[in-house]
């Protein structure tokens, strides 16, 4: 028989997976994508910290940090959810960096864990759900190995949310 008529075997279709930085504020467990991750660092100190009550704003408390020779803008998400404030002392602090190059960083409670997320994990945000009060920053909803459902965050978003 020729070869060009055997049959293929049925081969496992790979499905592509993305690596994620996963941390807990409060109740809630957000997702930011680990290439955009330089460092987790557990000594800092912040300065200056801006406090506005400026509504809808996910950037109402912030701060600086100094970073390697760098002075870097600390921004603490957990404006994003109510049930997401955290009053634990931040021991770590997640340093990132946005498309533009400019880097800022997240202060989080509690080390934050890899994460390995087949594609066909990560859904849309229910319209039902969203009603124009989620925060821009929260772009897909991710249901993790575990059953939970972590925030993936776009961190441009999370910085600008009014670009």
């Amino acid at each position: 028989m020729n070869r060009r008529f055997r049959s293929k075997r049925n081969l496992p279709t790979r499905i592509p997976t993305h690596k994620l930085l996963c941390f807990q504020l409060g109740n809630e467990r957000y997702a930011i994508p680990i290439d955009r991750v330089l460092h987790v660092l557990n000594e800092f100190t912040p300065h200056g910290v801006i406090e506005s009550d400026m509504p809808n704003s996910t950037l109402r408390d912030r701060s600086l940090v100094k970073y390697k020779d760098e002075i870097i803008t600390l921004i603490y998400p957990s404006q994003l959810f109510l049930s997401s404030r955290d009053d634990r002392e931040r021991q770590y602090l997640i340093v990132c960096t946005l498309k533009e190059g400019e880097r800022f960083a997240i202060p989080v409670p509690e080390i934050p864990t890899v994460l390995q997320v087949a594609e066909d994990n990560f859904g849309e945000v229910p319209e039902l759900y969203d009603r124009g009060n989620l925060p821009p920053a929260i772009e897909k909803v991710i249901q993790s190995s575990d059953n939970n459902i972590v925030f993936y965050l776009n961190l441009d978003k999370l910085v600008n949310p009014n670009p």
